[in-house]
């Protein structure tokens, strides 16, 4: 399937350009956010740790209730005030100096994300052409690696600055990508619901909670996606105690991660042309990240230089794996839900994803570091036979979809 490498559809190009200024704001905090909580904020790290993660908890359930009222109300206007939200929110952390106000602050923010990213999946299934819906996520995909990269270069610089009015910037600049964000996307002509108030009795309201097929595949996707926190939690803490690298290594994997995965995300998946081709994608995920964390596990040990080399090719190799991963999972995301209730069902998703969020550094870091070379075997494991889970269950879909 030929993929675009720049949308010809105006309304989707804004979307692009929104998604690409909000994914600038999250590579920034995505990197010095639990810095800045600590050198700025005056938080211990478990005290950050602890208000980060009982606040995700709280707030990440948002998701399936802001979707629904994108699928009631036009996800375009659900979108704008859940930015609006997150960009409040980004602006409360000046104000954090304790884990009560953390929390407070945490639950805000998770909220609003867990709510712009329903609204957001159901925008995007509004503006996808037929049959053209895999080609506009990859592409928004890379879009958002690129806001990543660029975030995470913006932060090495206020780590290295390392003072409280960086820090500032650095969550100022955050809010007002936010703003930004939500500005462009107000350019967008109004889009109507895809399902009104009148639909039907509330016991038909909330279709995606009663699909217990597509909870089953929002459960194996959600284990599945247990490989995004190895880079971010896992990685960084093995190079910094296990292995011989530089520490500098442990910012710069995240930096070729972003970057291979921004190149690769289009071309990589230019197989895709439906259900079942995502669903092949993904489960062949599984063996890649095998690879690519048993070469993580080797590099503790050898000298620096082959530790580097090892860990830098298993960046690569992990990154493609992501790309299928990613793109085989958003494909199945929407292919398997109702198309009038696509906010709904990407908050159920969001609702499982959110919540492996909030645990994945617990996981990640008690396998990988604490487990040792068999931990990062079996975290691999793990994530393989939820991918496959992922492709048995599109492969039953398919045939229930058929008779």
């Amino acid at each position: 399937m030929p993929i675009e490498l720049y949308p010809a559809d105006p309304r989707q190009r804004l979307m692009a350009l929104s998604t690409l200024i909000n994914t600038v704001g999250m590579g920034l905090f995505l990197s010095a956010g639990t810095i800045f909580l600590i050198r700025s904020a005056g938080l211990s790290p478990a005290a950050a740790g602890i208000g980060l993660t009982v606040g995700s908890l709280i707030g990440f359930g948002a998701g399936v209730f802001v979707g629904d009222q994108a699928d009631r109300r036009g996800a375009r206007s659900v979108v704008i005030a859940s930015m609006l939200v997150e960009a409040v929110a980004s602006v409360s952390l000046l104000l954090v100096h304790d884990v009560a106000t953390l929390i407070l602050v945490a639950t805000v923010a998770a909220v609003g994300r867990a709510g712009s990213g329903s609204a957001r999946g159901a925008l995007i299934g509004v503006l996808a052409e037929p049959g053209k819906g895999a080609a506009l996520r990859t592409y928004l995909r890379a879009v958002t690696n690129v806001g990543l990269a660029v975030g995470m270069l913006g932060s090495a610089v206020v780590l290295a600055i390392d003072s409280r009015p960086a820090y500032v910037m650095l969550v100022l600049t955050d809010a007002v990508t936010f703003l930004l964000a939500a500005a462009v996307l107000a350019r967008l002509p109004h889009l109507p619901p895809t399902r009104t108030a009148a639909a039907g009795p509330d016991e038909a309201r909330w279709l995606a909670l009663r699909d217990r097929r597509y909870l089953s595949f929002t459960a194996a996707s959600s284990v599945a996606s247990l490989q995004y926190w190895v880079l971010v939690q896992a990685l960084p803490v093995w190079i910094v105690l296990r292995t011989a690298a530089p520490r500098s290594m442990a910012a710069l994997v995240l930096f070729v991660a972003a970057v291979t995965v921004a190149i690769a995300q289009i071309p990589a998946t230019r197989s895709i042309d439906g259900p079942r081709t995502a669903a092949r994608l993904l489960a062949r995920s599984g063996p890649l990240f095998l690879v690519a964390w048993v070469l993580m596990a080797l590099a503790s040990g050898p000298s620096a230089w082959i530790a580097v080399a090892l860990l830098l090719v298993a960046v690569l190799v992990h990154s493609l794996a992501e790309v299928w991963q990613a793109a085989g999972t958003f494909e199945l995301s929407f292919a398997l839900a109702r198309p009038e209730a696509q906010g709904q069902y990407q908050g159920v998703i969001g609702l499982g994803h959110g919540f492996v969020e909030a645990v994945a550094p617990v996981i990640v870091i008690t396998l990988c570091i604490d487990g040792g070379r068999a931990g990062w075997v079996a975290l691999a494991l793990i994530v393989t036979v939820a991918g496959f889970g992922c492709a048995l269950i599109e492969r039953h879909w398919a045939r229930a979809a058929v008779a």
